[in-house]
């Protein structure tokens, strides 16, 4: 049952990521038409953008970090023995994840001083609470998943198993 769900919550964040990311696309599409044809520009779409751009971003950060598909230094790390490159994946995940429960920590916090302040954006006077909530969110998210690297990468090493590749390293090695 958790897997099914998890199965529908990966399944809820891949649509969101690509309807949101589609539908960005096709409003600046709009708006540059509507721009320099009819010389009107949507006074909310700039402001808007923004907001929805770092919502956006911050899921497929989420998404990548499932997926493994984010830049990292693995030079060391594909050249040591798979215990120790285990090692090391684990302890860097467990600094993402509490690098990440502390960004989410202010993310929340700077968003609840907002909303008791009752400050509000220019253009489409969203309460501005709103505009910081993905960043405590999706920074939840990625803590979640940086961590559940970390389990993973925590029984490789107890069970010895062979370090996975990152993506675009195709070179073979082996254990010493």
């Amino acid at each position: 049952m958790l897997k099914k769900g998890l199965r529908a919550l990966l399944w809820f964040e891949k649509g969101v990521l690509v309807a949101g990311l589609l539908g960005l696309a096709l409003m600046a599409f709009v708006e540059v038409i509507s721009r320099y044809f009819l010389n009107y520009s949507f006074t909310w779409f700039e402001e808007f953008s923004r907001y929805f751009c770092v919502f956006l971003t911050f899921l497929g950060a989420s998404l990548g970090v499932k997926y493994g598909t984010h830049f990292c230094m693995d030079f060391v790390v594909t050249r040591v023995g798979d215990r120790a490159g285990h090692i090391m994946r684990l302890t860097t995940s467990l600094i993402a994840a509490c690098l990440f429960s502390l960004v989410s920590w202010m993310a929340f916090e700077h968003a609840l001083k907002l909303k008791k302040f009752g400050t509000t954006s220019a253009a489409m006077s969203l309460p501005m609470f709103w505009a910081y909530l993905p960043i405590g969110v999706f920074s939840v998210t990625l803590c979640i998943r940086f961590l559940l690297q970390g389990i993973l990468h925590g029984r490789g090493f107890l069970k010895n198993e062979p370090l996975d590749m990152p993506i675009g390293v195709e070179e073979k090695r082996t254990s010493p």
